[in-house]
């Protein structure tokens, strides 16, 4: 990677929901989920958590490839559009790399960890399991479209990763 990532990784650390788009024979999918950013990897990956049961995650094909979009809330000001288009493989992490993936996730994401292991009402404790019973999956990135007006209008930067 020549380009510099430090805006990138800076965007994807600020941001915590990511649109997983897919499609089956029903037709094209997204589903937007909570994700958190492994920038120390190279190259970098998101881990989201994820039932297997779920649209997006059944229509994933064998090989895996799918996109994922990361956009900033719009606040008024057109120069504080950015955003991440990504693509590249979506796998659910290996039983041995759980344990890790999940210090990451709960790290970043307390409120998900006090759902599963502490719920306070009945509706919290149907979620904590859900929660509870899903699994983690890595997106690693093969092409990343990173956008930010704070550069220019439509400033781009591409990666071929």
């Amino acid at each position: 990677m020549s380009k510099d990532q430090t805006q990138l990784k800076a965007f994807l650390q600020a941001e915590s929901v990511l649109t997983l788009a897919t499609g089956d024979a029903c037709g094209s999918w997204s589903a937007p989920v909570l994700y958190v950013a492994d920038i120390n990897a190279e190259p970098f990956v998101l881990y989201f958590l994820s039932s297997a049961n779920s649209r997006h995650i059944q229509s994933l094909p064998v090989d895996g490839a799918g996109a994922v979009s990361i956009y900033s809330d719009y606040d008024g000001n057109w120069q504080s559009i950015r955003g991440a288009q990504i693509h590249g493989t979506i796998e659910q992490v290996a039983e041995e790399e759980r344990a890790a993936i999940a210090d990451l996730y709960f790290a970043r994401f307390p409120e998900i960890a006090g759902l599963i292991d502490n719920p306070q009402t009945e509706q919290e404790k149907l979620i904590g399991a859900a929660f509870g019973r899903s699994n983690f999956y890595r997106v690693t990135p093969s092409f990343v479209r990173f956008t930010n007006n704070g550069d220019s209008f439509a400033g781009r930067t591409e990666w071929q990763l």
